[in-house]
């Protein structure tokens, strides 16, 4: 298996993890929006539909998952390619304490 790095970016910013956690939050709703539809074609004649759909929340939840890890193994902002785990969790925590605080206000 090989590795391959980012090339440094220009200046502090690593825009690679805002797209990683925009696409985790598109693959949550997708996610939403399937299992939605899953429940309506659950009832009646396409009953079989729906467990197909279904498998495919599945698929989606375990795709924002994967991307879920991917941002903990992604460079944070500032801290370059070679940060150590304990580093991309504690930043993707306080991330996530601003991101609410944001809504709350």
């Amino acid at each position: 298996m090989t590795t391959t790095r980012l090339p440094e970016l220009p200046g502090a910013e690593h825009p690679v993890r805002h797209d990683i956690d925009q696409l985790h939050a598109d693959a949550l709703d997708l996610a939403r929006r399937t299992k939605a539809l899953a429940t309506v074609l659950d009832h009646g004649d396409y009953s079989a539909a729906g467990g197909r759909v279904r498998t495919a929340v599945s698929h989606f939840w375990q795709a924002a998952e994967d991307l879920h890890g991917a941002f903990h193994t992604a460079p944070p902002r500032c801290a370059g390619p070679d940060a150590s785990l304990p580093q991309l969790c504690g930043r993707r925590m306080r991330y996530l304490a601003a991101r609410i605080a944001r809504r709350s206000e």
